[in-house]
């Protein structure tokens, strides 16, 4: 067998229990190393499972390390790696959670999950300069209806209906523990980063929409005839003054563009 052959029976060998390596696996003596195979094989899920303890780690601790390790175990059967990155692995670990029954308790683990991989995610953004307001000092005010935003590739937006986000501080000693994890009414989420920390805050019912339409690129214009179905036209000009000024504080904006006279 070619080394080439060799390395493809050896990965098939450890992530997917296909045989065909075996009798590779004997030298002169007569020596059987197989039983030795096994320890990479096992130690390759027992890194697996550990990776995914570092990436929801108040899940783990929400099921127990043992029923945490055998519910991951189970997931690796069920969505084998394929990146090379391990940071990459347990993406949809949420959706397997909640394909695992319709269980209320399945539900919430699922959006528990959802909320730690969101986090991690926010972390590992790509990172940008964020806008500094004294940039938009040079935009005439005439222009400001076509000003639309870019928003930085850490920000995330996330909806929740129970008490996880209060279980997820409670658990990193931010909080007193709830008695346990409960559905509850839906709340908005906005997730971010500065430097290297991590930020999160509720969104009320007129930030959210803004935020979900500035995203896909409404201009500042659009924004304000939002405002002006849900609020009297007075306060418009100021609640939305006020919502950029704070955006740009937090950090959530990269850049803006302007939109041209003839578009």
């Amino acid at each position: 067998m070619r080394l080439q052959e060799l390395q493809r029976a050896f990965q098939a060998r450890v992530l997917s229990y296909q045989a065909g390596i075996e009798p590779q696996l004997k030298n002169q003596d007569d020596i059987d190393f197989e039983p030795r195979l096994d320890t990479y094989v096992g130690g390759y899920r027992t890194r697996l499972v550990e990776a995914l303890g570092a990436t929801y780690p108040v899940l783990q601790m929400t099921l127990g390390n043992e029923e945490f390790a055998h519910q991951m175990r189970d997931y690796l059967d069920a969505s084998p790696s394929r990146h090379y990155s391990i940071r990459e692995y347990g993406a949809d670990i949420a959706q397997w959670l909640n394909s695992r029954g319709d269980s209320g308790d399945a539900k919430r683990l699922a959006e528990l999950a959802r909320w730690e991989w969101t986090l991690a995610d926010v972390f590992d953004a790509r990172d940008d300069d964020p806008l500094d307001m004294a940039a938009l000092a040079t935009v005439p005010a005439h222009a400001w209806p076509g000003l639309s935003f870019t928003l930085r590739a850490c920000v995330r937006r996330l909806e929740t209906h129970g008490n996880i986000v209060q279980w997820w501080r409670a658990a990193n000693g931010l909080c007193d523990q709830p008695p346990e994890l409960i559905d509850g009414e839906s709340a908005q989420w906005l997730l971010w980063r500065r430097g290297v920390k991590t930020y999160f805050r509720s969104l009320d019912t007129f930030e959210a929409p803004l935020l979900d339409a500035a995203r896909v690129g409404a201009t500042f214009g659009e924004l304000c005839e939002y405002l002006a179905r849900c609020m009297p036209e007075a306060e418009i000009a100021l609640r939305a003054a006020s919502v950029l000024r704070g955006w740009i504080a937090e950090e959530l904006i990269a850049d803006y563009s302007l939109q041209r006279e003839n578009d």
